[in-house]
């Protein structure tokens, strides 16, 4: 593979401490934003591939702990990323908020070499490959945040004001 300039960077346990705190608190404001929607456009069917602002929140929970029992070591039980285990809004925020620390949590426990050490995993799809655990950790980031600006899509269509999370309002 090729390496890219600043990739060791990429593997600072400090930037990835940096990166969680970032996706915890823009998990926050998404959660808090879509608490003040009608239930029912929270849960209104739209034309996107997630269904809805539920079925997007619930899969960025639901890839989370995949990818964290990935980079246990452990085996999931999920049999695809839609699949929606908690029905009540709140239920789901306080299992978005325990997610968030126990990603933390993992982080803290790892030493600066388990960053390096490499992750074989299969996706849902069953699809294989390998990866170090930095770029695990990495990948929920700029998945959660991609999944937002789904959201963020979404709340155009419900005619509501959007969350705004980007990295520099965090950094205020």
């Amino acid at each position: 593979k090729i390496r890219r300039p600043g990739v060791e960077a990429m593997r600072d346990k400090a930037y990835l401490k940096a990166l969680l705190d970032w996706n915890r608190w823009a998990n926050e404001v998404t959660y808090a934003k879509v608490a003040e929607l009608p239930r029912e456009e929270v849960h209104k069917k739209r034309p996107t591939m997630l269904e809805s602002i539920f079925v997007s929140l619930h899969h960025l929970l639901n890839v989370d702990d995949i990818w964290l029992h990935h980079m246990q070591g452990l085996k999931h039980d999920y049999a695809g990323v839609r699949v929606t285990r908690i029905e009540d809004f709140e239920a789901l925020r306080a299992a978005r908020e325990a997610m968030d620390a126990k990603l933390d949590a993992y982080l803290d426990s790892l030493a600066e070499a388990d960053l390096e050490e490499i992750v074989d995993y299969e996706l849902v799809c069953g699809k294989a490959g390998s990866m170090s655990r930095a770029f695990c950790l990495t990948h929920l980031v700029l998945h959660g945040s991609y999944h937002r600006g789904w959201i963020s899509d979404m709340f155009g269509q419900a005619d509501a004001l959007q969350p705004t999370t980007d990295l520099p309002v965090f950094e205020r």
